[in-house]
């Protein structure tokens, strides 16, 4: 029999309800067919509102990849994907965010999206995530609810009404074919509220998890463990992970996930 493939799910901020959220709608998702653990950042912000708080929880990703090695695949929890190419050379698996997944399966087809999220400082950070992938010119809008990531999952619901509003609104005024509720609180929201809503709706967390059960292997890591250098302030087992990269960096498949 096959084993189920492990998934590791990062909630990189450091709230535990959020964590919860996570945790729950994608074992609900994925059912028997893969395990999840899902881990809360080890030091970092309880939500992630600035450049600021994403770099932090960089590092954060980082630190929580190297100390769960055993893992198949990973998903980085938070729609602006802090880490997500540093992520990506290091780790000895696929690794997935919530804002690439989530835009990607949005924009499918050619369809013209909305996002509709939280944090209005982030919408440079989201429109150069738009604009890697080669879509802004299918983004329609973005909005910006009133509340933020603490707000939204200590009480999901109460929020229900100005997100179907919100997509309306994206549907209605900017011509958007889908909307994509881009943020770790919204994880299942687009389930619960698809038969409100006229157009295809999308959460990141589910369009991650997607990509993360279908994703092939990555390379085998080096064997060679002598150390490169030293690094000092650096957990062992992140700097291990770096040593690794940069000793394999040389093949071009390391880290070559293209999303």
């Amino acid at each position: 029999m096959t084993s189920r493939r492990r998934i590791l799910l990062i909630n990189p901020n450091t709230s535990r309800v959020v964590t919860e959220i996570l945790a729950a709608e994608a074992r609900r998702i994925v059912g028997e067919v893969a395990e999840i653990v899902c881990v809360t950042a080890p030091f970092g912000s309880a939500s992630l509102e600035c450049r600021a708080e994403l770099v932090i929880a960089a590092h954060a990703v980082l630190e929580t990849i190297a100390a769960h090695a055993d893992h198949d695949t990973v998903v980085i929890g938070a729609f602006g994907d802090p880490g997500l190419e540093a992520a990506r050379e290091i780790a000895k698996a696929p690794v997935f965010g919530l804002g690439g997944s989530g835009i990607r399966a949005a924009a499918a087809g050619g369809r013209r999206f909305a996002i509709v999220t939280l944090g209005p400082r982030m919408r440079p950070d989201i429109e150069r995530m738009v604009a890697a992938r080669g879509l802004s010119r299918q983004l329609a809008a973005i909005h910006f609810l009133n509340a933020d990531v603490c707000d939204i999952a200590s009480d999901r619901a109460a929020f229900h009404e100005a997100l179907v509003a919100a997509a309306y609104s994206s549907a209605k005024e900017s011509g958007a074919e889908s909307v994509l509720f881009g943020g770790a609180p919204f994880a299942g929201v687009s389930r619960a509220l698809a038969d409100r809503i006229a157009v295809p709706v999308f959460d990141g967390l589910a369009s991650a998890l997607r990509d993360a059960m279908s994703a092939s292997p990555v390379a085998a890591a080096s064997s060679d463990v002598s150390p490169r250098k030293a690094m000092v302030g650096v957990a062992q087992s992140l700097a291990e992970h770096i040593d690794d990269f940069l000793k394999r960096r040389d093949d071009p498949r390391a880290g070559a996930i293209d999303d």
